[in-house]
């Protein structure tokens, strides 16, 4: 921006700008501290031009080409406001369209993820009575016996059920929750992830992401609580979040970016589950999805397009 001269008049300085506004010449005219109106002009390429009709004007500022200017810059003005509003509203249509084509319809493996943990968690919730009831849910967790270590022979107990062939057991606590809230907080994020990841990635990939984080993030939960009887998707969703966040700040792809202000509110809610405020948390579930996903985010950002440019 570039200053092309200066006004005495504030009238003349509001019709010179818009003579300049007619002729599609960006300005501003400002007042400066002894009372003088000063010309900016935006665009560079544009000062030879502007200077010409600076130097007009202020000779002849009745000049017959600069008499029609207000009204023309009046209506220059009404039309950049009418394009504005186009524009606006066709970013708010491509976002909407772009929210419905990653949301709406489709996402059959992430509703079938969120009706199988819904049905579970009902099942485990309300129907504890029966022994029988009892005894199945128990076999859902990862194992009855805590990981403890026993001098030079190395770990006493671990995982000995799934030693023993009941492999379901290192999957089958993320399906697991407590209450009521703990449910829908977790669904609600598995939802957003889950059909984010699945109407880029497809469903069979999606769940193949689910299996392995869900298998690590209860792993390393495990090997690091006190007690066996733990559940919950947050380790998968920490997991989901943590692949969208490396796919989509080292991918090319513009489509895999994630909202700001989601990133804040997920690794803020992980520093407060540390603080011991919200109760009893899973957060070794949390940290070992979050690295196993960002893990494999990145991996898929970047080791696999090398792998594939690489073998060509």
């Amino acid at each position: 921006m570039r200053r092309v001269g200066e006004l005495q008049d504030e009238n003349q300085a509001r019709t010179f700008h818009d003579v300049l506004v007619s002729r599609g010449i960006g300005n501003n005219a400002e007042q400066e501290d002894t009372g003088t109106f000063s010309i900016w002009v935006h665009d560079d390429d544009q000062i030879t031009e502007a200077a010409r009709l600076f130097a007009l004007f202020r000779t002849s500022p009745d000049a017959p080409e600069f008499r029609d200017a207000t009204a023309a810059a009046k209506v220059i003005r009404a039309q950049l406001v009418k394009s504005e509003g186009r524009r606006r509203s066709a970013v708010v249509d491509e976002a909407r369209v772009g929210y419905e084509r990653n949301f709406a319809g489709g996402g059959m493996i992430t509703i079938l993820l969120v009706v199988l943990t819904v049905a579970i968690t009902v099942y485990a919730g309300f129907m504890r009575s029966s022994s029988v009831d009892r005894a199945v849910i128990d076999r859902l967790y990862i194992s009855h016996f805590p990981y403890a270590h026993s001098g030079q022979d190395g770990p006493s107990h671990f995982l000995p059920e799934v030693r023993a062939g009941e492999v379901w057991r290192l999957i089958t606590p993320i399906f697991l929750h407590g209450d009521f809230m703990h449910i829908i907080f977790n669904m609600m994020w598995l939802a957003q992830f889950g059909k984010f990841i699945e109407s880029r990635f497809g469903g069979a990939k999606l769940l193949a992401l689910v299996m392995a984080i869900g298998v690590g993030s209860n792993l390393v939960q495990y090997v690091s609580a006190e007690h066996p009887y733990f559940g919950g998707m947050s380790g998968v969703n920490y997991g989901l979040f943590g692949f969208l966040w490396m796919k989509g700040k080292f991918g090319r792809d513009q489509n895999w970016q994630m909202h700001p202000q989601t990133v804040q509110l997920m690794l803020m809610w992980m520093v407060l589950c540390f603080t011991g405020l919200l109760g009893p948390i899973a957060n070794g579930a949390h940290v070992g999805g979050l690295v196993i996903g960002a893990l494999l985010g990145f991996s898929s950002a970047r080791l696999v397009p090398w792998l594939e440019r690489t073998s060509r």
